[in-house]
């Protein structure tokens, strides 16, 4: 297997986390040059706490954290943008329900972030310097990538593939029209969109990543391991599993869908879609449709082709890759 040098760009909660952990665990498909953080699932100093977290549980203190954008572009700035989901309740027994912890159940790091470095700056110099091409996987707000590549769009010179979580056809989140992650900063993934025009862009929708789930059997077979990173596992299963079942019950109940580690089992394996189509995506940006992700599915359209849109999963072989992967810990 060739190995791909990658950069991640994340908003650190609970699916980061695992997207993160796998690819670490597999240092024979990829070398992760650095991991840059935004506010997005929680704030910035957040998100960016728990990418320090999960790295001190792997013992990788050597990967470099770069903290970016503390907002989006523009959408902050207009009070109608409201999300129309609920991402926090209490249960009967007076619990906290919720998606992403504030903190990431995990001993704190005893490292920290870059100083003086923002993860757009970072992600130009970074780029511009390296002598092969680098793959990045993005998935929470597209914020950084957007302000690198309106900055200096001649990185993408130095950009083998784009990978995403982000966006929907038949499935939103955020509100009727939306996914979280575009909801958030939908000017960001417009203008990331641009960028598919000019290299491999590849996009996880939720109608993949909802098929792209853990099940209680799954967290059980991950406690088994015991060890740190299998309790974390488990603990972070267990509390999607909750989520999901509170906040946004799916078709099937006690399934917890991993939404972003799919971007990393996609670069392991692509068989592990089953649909994917290239289409012309483009963006909502303001009014009752804020986020928006337009997928163009007609036979002919005069708008050019920028995206690979994924559609569909193999649920087992998602499901049997990832526990895989994280049972190398026990090695």
């Amino acid at each position: 297997m060739r190995k791909r040098k990658i950069i991640f760009d994340v908003d650190t909660g609970s699916d980061d986390a695992l997207a993160i952990v796998s690819a670490l665990l597999c240092p024979e498909a990829f070398e992760v040059l650095g991991i840059c953080t935004v506010a997005g699932n929680r704030p910035l100093p957040n998100t960016t706490d728990n990418t320090l977290r999960v790295l001190e549980l792997l013992g990788r203190g050597d990967v470099p954290v770069i903290m970016g954008a503390e907002k989006p572009l523009v959408a902050k700035n207009d009070f109608t943008r409201v999300i129309r989901q609920v991402l926090e309740t209490k249960n009967e027994k007076g619990e906290t329900i919720a998606y992403h912890a504030e903190s990431l159940p995990i001993p704190p790091t005893t490292h920290t972030a870059l100083e003086n470095e923002h993860a757009a700056t970072w992600l130009i110099k970074t780029l511009m310097a390296a002598e092969e091409k680098i793959t990045l996987v993005l998935t929470g707000p597209l914020t950084n990538f957007a302000l690198a590549y309106r900055i200096a769009p001649e990185i993408l010179d130095h950009v083998e593939e784009i990978v995403i979580m982000a966006g929907g056809d038949n499935q939103t989140n955020s509100t009727g029209a939306a996914e979280f992650n575009v909801f958030f900063d939908p000017e960001a993934a417009w203008i990331t969109f641009d960028a598919g025009l000019k290299v491999p862009l590849t996009m996880m929708t939720l109608d993949a990543t909802h098929q792209a789930y853990l099940t209680p059997a799954d967290a059980d077979r991950l406690r088994k391991m015991n060890n740190p990173l299998g309790q974390f596992c488990y603990d972070e299963i267990t509390e999607r599993l909750k989520a999901y079942n509170y906040l946004q019950p799916l078709g099937t109940p006690d399934i917890a869908p991993i939404h972003d580690a799919l971007c990393v089992m996609y670069l392991l394996d692509p068989t592990v879609i089953t649909k994917k189509e290239f289409l012309h995506v483009d963006v909502v940006c303001g009014g009752i449709a804020n986020g928006l992700t337009l997928v163009d599915t007609r036979i002919w359209t005069p708008d050019p082709k920028n995206v690979n849109v994924c559609f569909a999963t193999d649920t087992a072989k998602f499901r049997e890759m990832i526990c895989s992967i994280f049972e190398r810990s026990v090695h």
